[in-house]
């Protein structure tokens, strides 16, 4: 009898465990709501890195389905994704960028929300007792101070959009910059593909900075193929996953933020409070040099800088 006890609680063990310490996973299949935006390879890098560092995290068992959510870099689509995974129920959403997060939390929902790919995400003001996640900081000084380091900049356009509110920030940030070292900012806000025509009045003694709009990076490659035609080379802090044609990208790894989030989101169907999960704040950054761009506009790298980088596309 008393080997048929321990039989059965050897066999229960398991289940006891689960629902003792994965709570949230003793209710079967959970479904995870994902925002995306647009076709933007950074939050694409992201998002995979999450999904299989996710699944790593969780019992092999466990039946985990993504809700995936791709809407464009607008307020009414970002707000309309949100509403439809709410209406799903899901057990957790999860929003890469900032726009699409406060479009999540502008709903108020009680289902906990999972952030990564936000550009200091103190200063976006995602506050809430079930909203945790992972943002990044990329030294914008550092990357003009390349920059300048191969090219005499006197006028500098910086590409924003003002319906991103992490992207005005990172405007705001460089205008004062260059105006710190006198060079003349010129704020290029991209709202719609007709706002592209802007370059056109763009001269050749120009420089091009591009921050993390998503708008700015779902026509990347229009932008740079309008910056070729009048010789003027352009930076930013999203990777050139499709080598459009950026001098120098320095940014975050997008995969350590898909990898973060996802612990993050394990300890929550866990059990455990999204509100009791301090966020992180990721700081490495890799530097990436275009050399092969860099010939077709005629400026050279010096060696001293080509060895700083992380990578060289040749």
């Amino acid at each position: 009898m008393k080997a048929s006890r321990r039989y059965i609680l050897f066999r229960l063990f398991p289940v006891l465990f689960l629902v003792l310490f994965f709570p949230g996973l003793a209710t079967g299949k959970v479904l995870v709501g994902v925002i995306m935006t647009g076709d933007i390879p950074y939050y694409g890098s992201m998002h995979e890195a999450f999904v299989g560092g996710l699944k790593k995290k969780l019992p092999a068992d466990q039946d985990v389905q993504f809700i995936l959510q791709r809407p464009f870099p607008d307020p009414i689509a970002w707000s309309n994704a949100a509403r439809k995974l709410i209406a799903l129920d899901v057990d957790l959403i999860v929003s890469y960028g900032a726009p699409a997060t406060h479009a999540v939390l502008f709903e108020k929902s009680n289902i906990p929300v999972v952030y990564a790919g936000v550009y200091e995400p103190q200063a976006s003001n995602l506050k809430g007792k079930s909203v945790t996640g992972c943002g990044y900081r990329v030294p914008l000084s550092s990357l003009l101070r390349y920059f300048k380091r191969i090219r005499d900049i006197k006028e500098l356009r910086v590409v924003y959009s003002s319906t991103e509110e992490d992207t005005v920030r990172q405007m705001t940030e460089l205008v004062n910059l260059a105006q710190q070292q006198n060079i003349n900012p010129v704020r290029l806000d991209i709202r719609s593909h007709g706002d592209l025509k802007k370059l056109k009045s763009i001269s050749t003694n120009d420089a091009v900075y591009v921050t993390g709009s998503s708008l700015a990076h779902i026509w990347i490659e229009d932008i740079v193929t309008a910056l070729r035609e009048k010789n003027v080379p352009a930076v930013g802090i999203f990777p050139d996953s499709n080598e459009a044609g950026m001098l120098i990208t320095l940014f975050q790894p997008p995969g350590q933020q898909g990898e973060t989030a996802a612990e993050i989101a394990a300890k929550i169907i866990g059990g455990e409070q999204a509100g009791n999960i301090a966020p992180e704040l990721l700081r490495e950054t890799e530097l990436v040099f275009n050399l092969a761009e860099a010939k077709e506009l005629g400026i050279t790298f010096p060696i001293q800088l080509i060895i700083e980088a992380t990578r060289v596309i040749k």
